[in-house]
């Protein structure tokens, strides 16, 4: 975004064309809550930085990060997702936090196209996670 105006205006454009716009890494290098004032988002994605690994982290700032970050999305009518969620804990810390969406390997690898049939029959024979929040389980 180096003309920062002008990427405002073509994203506001895109957004009353109704696309939908998600800042990505949120909480990380170029993201920031000035974006979040200019730009007319309606996702905000949280960092793999602040969700992997978070649930055994003693000093706790991970979960804090992550829940104050939910928290922003919340009261800006942002859809949520949480990025690197690779393990059961993981996926427990940010289903208990109220995420509407994960992303990463806990759910599946990267499959192409073709793939995805047999993945989702496999899925709904022995979906992997049971007992989490409907939305998540469901998404």
């Amino acid at each position: 975004m180096t003309d920062a105006v002008k990427s405002v205006e073509i994203l506001t454009c895109l957004r009353l064309k109704g696309f939908e716009l998600s800042i990505d890494d949120f909480g990380t290098g170029h993201s920031s809550l000035a974006q979040l004032k200019r730009i007319p988002f309606t996702e905000l994605k949280v960092d793999q930085s602040f969700v992997r690994g978070a649930a055994q982290d003693e000093t706790a700032y991970s979960i804090l990060d992550t829940s104050l970050s939910l928290s922003l999305a919340r009261r800006l009518n942002l859809h949520t997702v949480a990025e690197g969620v690779e393990t059961r804990e993981d996926w427990d810390m940010v289903a208990s936090l109220g995420v509407d969406l994960i992303q990463r390997y806990y759910v599946s690898r990267s499959i192409v196209g073709d793939q995805i049939p047999v993945w989702l029959a496999e899925w709904q024979r022995t979906p992997p996670i049971r007992g989490t929040a409907s939305s998540l389980s469901e998404a």
